[in-house]
């Protein structure tokens, strides 16, 4: 559209000035033939031997009458130089250039802007022919006056006709590239997670990037369902054996081989924690920078006391949820509902009696912060939380994946993750997640 407006501005300007020129190179023309018949009518008025030059009658126009009437003449006696011109030049004379013949500009009388044609003509007389300079003219300023008049109606029309060119290459941008805006609507569709592939009526020439597309996101969601269901039947096809290592440890511990059965049973146990994780990794959605998506901070929060309050550990602690005003992060609810999941789990493992979570704004970000009064950690030892597989406290069971899994759900959804110790002596996790930038009326 804005290349548009500059072209239709730029043409129009362009055809005003020509049609200004066109105008007035045609007013000038005719104002031309005009003195060309007058220039014809003095010829043969010119009184021959007359001493100045005489006409035999008056030019009928009666503005060559008239004192500043609008139009001139004036004959000059080449040999003599002797002048004669109309009533209308009152006391004045026209200053011809010398052996000029043709059409010029002069200021005349009262200042007026003429043109002027001139010619030399020779008259033959009882003396002989002699020779006169003949010259008739009229006032520039009803051409200006018209030529201006002319100007202002065109650019009226011009403008009207702008105006429509505008509104009809708008119509026309709307209508051509609204294909192309379903497109663009399908595909936040699919980004969403509203839908796995292009929907809806697409124009025939648009039809082979949509099927491209299709197969593409068809090809991408194959090779997630196959890597899913390969982790999931790893998951199974390991249960057996790790059922099968704890009845081996629980024989050992019957015949008194209690070393070898806790090296057993831990070993089994370790492994079951990670094909966990691995499971729950596998089903977190992979972003882009253009993915964009929206939920409810509070909501998942919510949610999931819910759930942690209904727990052999949770309904032995006191929750307290001090949350501020709701608003959409840019996460998938999935993706958040595991991220607080975890980092809620860790805190009811280690909490004394109380949890309690508070959410804020600041700037673009949300803040969420989980305090428990459990032992806490030393400050030192902070930056060591979250590696995989890494733990500070022996006395729990567990391996330490769950702050990982957090970590990894935070590095997807560019969120940051910081320890630190919390006012109820225990350990305080804050999340700082991105504002969702889609409409708040789409929080999930």
């Amino acid at each position: 559209m804005a290349l548009a407006l500059v072209w239709v501005v730029v043409s129009l300007v362009g055809a005003a000035l020509i049609l200004q020129y066109l105008f007035t190179i045609n007013v000038e023309r005719s104002a031309r033939d005009n003195m060309g018949a007058a220039v014809a009518r003095l010829a043969a008025s010119i009184v021959p031997g007359a001493n100045p030059p005489a006409i035999a009658e008056p030019m009928p126009d009666p503005r060559y009458s008239t004192p500043f009437g609008g139009r001139y003449w004036q004959i000059e006696a080449v040999d003599t130089g002797a002048v004669t011109h109309s009533r209308s030049m009152w006391d004045q004379s026209i200053d011809v250039p010398a052996n000029y013949e043709g059409v010029f500009y002069q200021t005349g009388p009262d200042n007026r802007q003429l043109i002027l044609l001139t010619r030399q003509l020779r008259v033959e007389g009882a003396a002989g022919p002699q020779a006169f300079r003949v010259t008739v003219g009229e006032d520039y300023e009803p051409i200006h006056r018209a030529t201006q008049a002319f100007v202002q109606d065109a650019g009226q029309l011009l403008a009207l006709l702008g105006a429509a060119i505008l509104v009809a290459a708008y119509l026309l941008l709307r209508l051509g590239l609204g294909p192309v805006s379903r497109v663009r609507q399908a595909i936040e569709a699919v980004r969403h997670g509203d839908t796995s592939r292009l929907e809806g009526k697409f124009p025939s020439e648009l039809d082979s990037m949509v099927d491209e597309i299709n197969g593409l996101l068809q090809v991408r969601e194959v090779m997630r369902d196959r890597a899913r269901a390969r982790a999931a039947d790893l998951a199974h096809g390991l249960k057996t054996p790790l059922a099968a290592m704890h009845g081996i440890a629980d024989r050992l511990r019957e015949n008194g081989n209690e070393h070898d059965a806790d090296l057993l049973q831990d070993l089994s146990f370790e492994m079951s924690e990670r094909v966990d994780y691995q499971l729950r990794l596998s089903v977190l959605r992979p972003r882009t920078g253009s993915d964009n998506a929206s939920s409810s901070l509070n909501t998942a929060v919510l949610r999931t006391v819910a759930v942690l309050k209904k727990t052999s550990r949770g309904e032995d602690l006191h929750w307290v949820a001090q949350l501020g005003t709701d608003c959409a992060v840019d996460i998938h609810r999935q993706d958040l509902m595991e991220l607080v999941g975890v980092l809620m789990e860790n805190a009811t493992k280690w909490a004394s009696s109380r949890v309690v979570v508070q959410s804020r704004l600041e700037e673009d970000s949300a803040i969420l912060e989980i305090c428990d009064d459990g032992p806490g950690i030393p400050d030192d030892h902070s930056s060591q939380l979250g590696e995989r597989g890494h733990r500070l406290d022996e006395s729990l069971p567990g391996t330490g994946l769950g702050l990982s899994i957090a970590r990894e759900i935070l590095a997807l959804n560019g969120g940051t993750i910081a320890f630190g110790r919390a006012d109820l002596g225990g350990l305080m996790v804050s999340l700082c997640l991105p504002l969702s930038r889609l409409d708040p009326r789409e929080v999930g």
